[in-house]
């Protein structure tokens, strides 16, 4: 059959019109799987590609299938080292609110607000209301590990163990838990720079072979020796500083578990080194002033060259105690000052 010029010219535009389409829809494809690919070698695949849980294997063998990137979190330890990484916890129990409200260093920036307080411990209950999507909880918390696993059927639970590692390998632990990698080298890069910039002030200033202690005065004379791995200002004095521990200090607890020791009046002598920084900390009645004369007034501690030789150095139990990175960064910043006072006398 003979088609009219009229409807052929239409057949025409219609086969056009489809074959333009097509290589639309193709070069439509072929861009976005461009785009996909692009974001991926940048790691910033889109969500829909990204798994929403993965499995963690935590400090007591349970292997735990959490959420790639965890919304709601609950933790009975380790708030300092989420709020490094940018990630504010749900909520915490007293004692690590309290550090923060303390600390003259952290209370002026108030890192707590909108973080709820979940009591001297996390009840079931309260874990439940809250509605948590991840539970981090600290090993040697006794009463509620050993409710993990009623605590596991309220949200997927972690269990880690504070002490165990430097802060640095701490925190890219709990950046890995909570999905947060990258953060947790942006803040050490940062980090790094500024220890880099102290150790320089103080490169001339300190001798090679100066020792340093880090001791606490606790109720009934015993005393805290403590080491690089459990807060008061080791990990920065030791390890960014890269300040030395008298030989006793290096060898009973440095970078070993427990990293402290508890040690009598009348073996102190063993531990000093040249230099001391000092905390007292009367946790049973919490009169630190009382304690502080207490020990300023023992015999065995007013013999010592270094008291004789005002080489001890004070600082606030409340500025020290922490070992979560943000207090480590401002009590970095804080020895520096100390010694380098010191040091210009």
């Amino acid at each position: 059959m003979k088609l009219s010029s009229g409807f052929a010219k239409s057949f025409v535009v219609c086969v056009l019109l489809c074959m333009l389409l097509a290589a639309c829809g193709a070069n439509s494809s072929m861009e976005t799987s461009d785009s996909v690919q692009s974001a991926a070698g940048s790691g910033q695949a889109s969500s829909s590609t990204a798994p929403e849980t993965r499995v963690f294997r935590d400090y007591q063998g349970h292997e735990v299938t959490i959420p790639t990137h965890p919304k709601r979190i609950i933790v009975n330890q380790f708030m300092g080292h989420l709020l490094a990484l940018g990630v504010k916890p749900l909520g915490a129990t007293s004692n690590q609110l309290s550090q923060f409200e303390k600390s003259s260093f952290l209370k002026p920036h108030g890192l707590t607000a909108g973080i709820e307080d979940l009591g001297t411990t996390i009840s079931l209950e309260k874990a439940l209301s809250m509605e948590p999507d991840l539970i981090i909880l600290q090993e040697n918390a006794n009463e509620e590990t050993q409710n993990y696993a009623a605590f596991s059927k309220i949200a997927p639970t972690v269990i880690l163990k504070y002490g165990s590692k430097t802060m640095l390998d701490q925190l890219k632990e709990v950046a890995d838990v909570v999905g947060q990698p990258q953060k947790a080298e942006q803040w050490i890069t940062q980090y790094e720079k500024k220890v880099a910039q102290y150790r320089e002030q103080l490169a001339g200033v300190i001798g090679s072979n100066v020792t340093f202690t880090v001791m606490e005065a606790w109720p009934k004379s015993e005393i805290m020796i403590f080491g690089n791995l459990f807060g008061r200002g080791t990990f920065s004095l030791y390890n960014s500083l890269q300040l030395k521990a008298p030989p006793k200090v290096q060898e009973t607890i440095m970078d070993k578990e427990p990293s402290y020791v508890k040690v009598s009046l009348e073996a102190l002598p063993e531990y000093m080194g040249d230099y001391v920084f000092l905390s007292v900390y009367d946790w049973q009645n919490g009169d630190n002033s009382k304690l502080e004369n207490e020990l300023k007034n023992a015999p065995v501690w007013r013999s010592l060259p270094v008291v004789k030789e005002n080489r001890v150095i004070p600082v606030s139990v409340d500025d020290f105690l922490p070992g979560d990175p943000l207090s480590i960064e401002k009590q970095l910043e804080k020895q520096v000052q100390l010694l380098l006072e010191h040091y210009r006398k």
